[in-house]
């Protein structure tokens, strides 16, 4: 019997400014607008703990999570509510998702992104949190990509998970994004279940046009056999792929390499 895939109990959160931290950090609150667009974890209520992804206007603190803190409750409120001393204005009235929670904590070692992106939130598990050492780490989307990453990291091909990739048609998620010398690659797991319906795979194959032709992204997916029995060709496909666009881009290193096991090849040079 397959295991049931945990529930989300941990929201990423982007501190936008130092003000915005400043208020966590003296107020123990952070607040998301409610048109926006509310992550499922905090709509079923899921969430019990809150940490905050740092961008690159934090300088010394950027792209990493060092802070998080037990999420004690969260209502519906207007902005004077959440801004009491500020002047009545037209955003007065706007509503907001107050989060409120307990004192800060900090972790023994912060979650960086290396490649330093733009996050605005990522629901994921204690399990998962209390154990990342990249943000890579943290996404909690499919067993199936879970397993294709925990190979990744094992052959060191670094890779970005969930990226957005926006095209002139609508944005576009990459399970996996690959950043290569002379190009990108997008690498997506298609689980049996919603992949294999017509109507998926007519979406699929739209989307995997759009990519290629707008974007000039590389496309390749693999199903559930792919992955779950068949790995190491799925992996040898990868590396291929990484090597017929130059090599792959290593971002803590700052170097390209070809990944094939190739005698006639070059192991490693500059970008």
């Amino acid at each position: 019997m397959t295991k049931p895939y945990a529930v989300c109990d941990v929201l990423i959160v982007l501190a936008k400014e130092p003000a915005d931290f400043h208020l966590a950090q003296t107020q123990g609150w952070y607040r998301i607008p409610t048109n926006s667009r509310i992550p499922i974890t905090l709509q079923k209520k899921q969430a019990r703990i809150i940490a905050f992804y740092f961008p690159k206007v934090f300088k010394d603190l950027k792209f990493s999570i060092r802070f998080f803190a037990e999420i004690t409750g969260v209502e519906v409120v207007t902005r004077q509510h959440l801004f009491p001393n500020e002047t009545p204005n037209s955003r007065s009235a706007v509503l907001y998702h107050k989060i409120s929670f307990g004192p800060l904590q900090e972790l023994p070692r912060p979650i960086v992104s290396y490649r330093g992106r733009f996050i605005l939130f990522i629901p994921t598990t204690w399990a998962k949190f209390s154990q990342a050492e990249e943000i890579n780490d943290l996404y909690h989307d499919s067993p199936l990509e879970d397993t294709l990453w925990t190979e990744l990291k094992r052959q060191n091909l670094p890779a970005e998970r969930q990226v957005l990739l926006p095209t002139k048609e609508k944005n576009w998620i990459c399970d996996f994004a690959f950043y290569c010398a002379k190009g990108q690659i997008d690498v997506e797991c298609d689980g049996d279940t919603y992949h294999m319906h017509p109507d998926a795979v007519r979406y699929d194959k739209a989307r995997n046009n759009e990519i290629a032709a707008v974007a000039g992204w590389d496309v390749l997916r693999f199903t559930t056999r792919n992955i779950e029995e068949e790995m190491p060709q799925t992996v040898n496909l990868i590396k291929t792929k990484i090597d017929r666009l130059g090599g792959l881009h290593y971002v803590r290193e700052d170097v390209v390499r070809y990944v094939s096991n190739r005698n006639d090849q070059l192991n490693l040079f500059d970008p």
